[in-house]
């Protein structure tokens, strides 16, 4: 049972917890914070998850100048070859504003180059550098040095998150579809 004692300061008015009260209330909120995650909605436990991912990753990129944001950028864009910014930030489930900002400050770094388009010279075209490849190539091992947990259950996360991830982009896609066929009727 958690007992709190609570005093009033007989100068500033304030409540004061005792010593005791104070050990005790930080021991009883870290045991419902070791709880908590059991409760949460999935939604909720992906965000926190990708939240502690983007935090840890981008510790890890600090030296480069880097973040996870970028570092998916750079990734996506060896991945896709040279590619406009509107289809690299649909790959990225981002807007193209974000990711903008994110490959002016990669290009800024010379780490990838926009070149425009031949057939339309509005569009541009991005691609990476040989230098971006370089530091590409460290980030992903620094990245790959990570503590991880259980290979299996890394593996088995991946499996999971790669059905949702395909269930939740074909469900946009019909709401999108479906939305906009209600708008021209």
């Amino acid at each position: 049972m958690l007992s709190i004692v609570v005093t009033l300061h007989p100068q500033t008015h304030h409540h004061v917890l005792s010593a005791a009260s104070r050990k005790a209330g930080n021991k009883h909120m870290a045991t419902s914070r070791q709880e908590r995650p059991a409760g949460w909605s999935t939604h909720r436990l992906l965000s926190t998850a990708a939240r502690l991912d983007e935090r840890r990753i981008n510790r890890c990129l600090l030296g480069l100048g880097l973040t996870k944001s970028s570092f998916d950028a750079l990734d996506c864009v060896e991945e896709l070859g040279p590619a406009t910014q509107n289809y690299l930030a649909d790959e990225l489930g981002i807007t193209a504003q974000s990711l903008g900002k994110i490959l002016d400050r990669l290009k800024d770094l010379g780490l990838l180059i926009k070149e425009r388009g031949t057939a339309d010279g509005r569009v541009r075209s991005v691609r990476l550098t040989a230098r971006g490849r370089s530091v590409l190539r460290t980030a992903e091992e620094l990245v790959r040095g990570l503590p991880r947990p259980e290979r299996q259950a890394e593996v088995d996360l991946r499996h999971h998150l790669e059905r949702h991830i395909a269930y939740m982009t074909e469900t946009e896609k019909r709401q999108s579809r479906q939305s906009r066929e209600q708008h021209r009727a």
